[in-house]
């Protein structure tokens, strides 16, 4: 049985001991060089999942940002095309650049902008990464999971960095590194085309840290995506072990999304909390009817969260297309 776990929102920078963020400022600012590769400038093959509408596909699928907050991102645009035009043959222009219009949701542009990049910087695995990142947003998996596995092969035998925010978090504290990432997006982006095995395995690889921080957002990521990589494999003791894993009391630093999402999955919360909560915990509930046997409540979820979102929410599309293909 999963115990409710105890939440400790972390919020200070002085929590940190003094050896812990020289450490960390030493790592943020460390950048890894790839090594001499052969190039590539060609857009890996683009694979639209069948049972989506590509429809969603052609619709920026950005979060709502109203008012100040969508001004702040349009300003970080201006800003990042300024850099951009003062200094075209950095790697750097491209990352953020392509960064700034995937916030406002303009993927494709944001696509674009890192395949112009990869023809100047082919051996660049952080390219790669964000492009691969808004290839899946574009509902483009297959070719999302092409860039992952390029960009992991290209970090073979080079150092890993730490990836900076772009949207801060409330230490503006840098968390997660390159390779960390290329691994855990993969392993998420698997669930798209239902190689669960390759999922969860992807997602263990994330779970190697360039430095031990003390927070648990990534940790509460991996193992909801594992559940769920598990219990589609009808490995459901394996699915409850994974619980155990997870530290008590709970240090989250961004947000506490995944570990409402868990509680939800997992039945340790009620389940209006996954009713009314947001498109994750709605989605984690309408895994957990899945799981249950209940095809035709999942469903309802599912396709509630799809209608709810102009732009549609990728993993309750997959679910349900992927539902229909296992269905007898």
């Amino acid at each position: 049985m999963f115990m409710r776990l105890h939440l400790t929102m972390t919020c200070s920078w002085t929590r940190l001991r003094p050896a812990l963020c020289s450490l960390l400022l030493a790592a943020v600012f460390a950048q890894a060089e790839t090594g001499e590769q052969r190039a590539t400038d060609s857009l890996a093959a683009t694979a639209i999942h069948g049972s989506l509408s590509a429809a969603r596909v052609n619709t920026p699928a950005g979060p709502a940002s109203p008012g100040a907050y969508r001004e702040k991102l349009e300003i970080d645009l201006k800003v990042a095309q300024a850099a951009f035009d003062a200094a075209p043959d950095r790697e750097e222009s491209y990352i953020w650049l392509g960064r700034r219009y995937g916030y406002l949701g303009q993927y494709r542009t944001a696509i674009e902008v890192f395949t112009a990049g990869l023809r100047k910087f082919p051996n660049s695995y952080r390219l790669l990464r964000f492009r691969g990142r808004h290839l899946a947003r574009s509902r483009q998996f297959e070719a999302a999971i092409a860039d992952y596995e390029l960009g992991l092969a290209k970090m073979a035998g080079q150092p890993d960095s730490f990836e900076p925010n772009g949207i801060p978090n409330s230490l503006n504290l840098t968390t997660s590194t390159y390779r960390q990432n290329l691994h855990y997006y993969l392993g998420q982006t698997c669930f798209a085309i239902a190689d669960y095995r390759r999922m969860f395995d992807h997602l263990e690889q994330s779970r190697k840290p360039l430095v031990e921080l003390p927070f648990d957002d990534h940790e509460l990521a991996v193992v909801f995506w594992q559940t769920i990589a598990l219990k589609k494999q009808s490995r459901h003791a394996e699915a409850d072990a994974l619980l155990n894993r997870i530290p008590e009391p709970v240090r989250i630093l961004e947000n506490a999304a995944y570990y409402n999402a868990l509680l939800v999955l997992t039945g340790s919360s009620d389940e209006r909390e996954g009713t009314a909560g947001d498109n994750l915990s709605r989605f984690a509930l309408g895994m957990r009817r899945a799981f249950e046997g209940d095809a035709d409540g999942a469903r309802a979820i599912l396709e509630a969260i799809v209608a709810d979102n102009a732009s549609g929410y990728w993993p309750a599309e997959v679910a349900l297309a992927n539902a229909s293909a296992e269905a007898p």
